[in-house]
């Protein structure tokens, strides 16, 4: 088996989302003078590669540490949407269909990750939440419908305030892994996500390492 790591760099370079601070670090200790290194991190917990909890949007939803580990690893399918994803516009449920998507049956209780091509040259740029694609409410309430356990993406649901996608999606406890990179070297549509978040107490969501599990030829 070969692991694919999914996952953005954490540190200063990475774009946060508009009014979250930038992630910084201080030493406390150092090699020079303690002999010893150790460092402060201070962050948003939805900056770089992270997953949102339903208590994000939902005061009485589950936070990060109450969702359970099975969501966050098993049977994923990649939706190449490169194809149909333009800037600033919102995907269909006609979109992902017409992009290979398994059909609902064999979605039911696995992790959806689409691919727009987008998180991965814009990561430490100015416009990695500008103008990207995003779900139509319709093509969120249809994932619901659908039943899928976590939905993982390259882009954010979003357009834009107020977030209907996030309240549809978190409010039917389906949790988002976000801020993906490296989805084209998935060599198979299907594989196996790992995605498991920081335990974090009562978090909102929480930093992620995310990876593929393909088989190897």
């Amino acid at each position: 088996m070969k692991l694919i790591d999914l996952s953005m760099p954490f540190g200063p370079s990475v774009t946060p989302l508009e009014g979250h601070p930038r992630i910084s670090m201080e030493p406390i200790t150092t090699h020079e003078r303690d002999g010893r290194s150790n460092t402060k991190v201070v962050f948003s917990i939805h900056t770089s590669t992270h997953i949102d909890s339903p208590q994000h949007f939902y005061a009485d939803g589950p936070t990060i540490d109450q969702l359970p580990l099975e969501i966050f690893f098993g049977r994923a399918y990649l939706c190449d949407v490169r194809q149909v994803a333009v800037p600033g516009q919102p995907l269909s449920v006609a979109d992902l269909q017409a992009c290979n998507l398994p059909t609902g049956r064999t979605l039911r209780g696995s992790r959806l990750v689409l691919f727009a091509d987008w998180a991965a040259p814009r990561w430490n740029g100015p416009d990695l939440y500008r103008g990207n694609p995003f779900l139509a409410e319709e093509t969120a309430q249809w994932l619901v419908d659908v039943g899928i356990a976590a939905l993982a993406m390259d882009f954010s649901v979003d357009g834009a305030y107020p977030y209907p996608c996030h309240q549809i999606l978190l409010g039917a406890g389906i949790p988002l892994i976000e801020n993906l990179v490296n989805l084209d070297q998935i060599p198979t549509q299907e594989f196996s996500l790992i995605a498991f978040p920081l335990k974090v107490e009562g978090g909102d969501g929480a930093p992620a390492r995310v990876v593929a599990l393909v088989g190897e030829d």
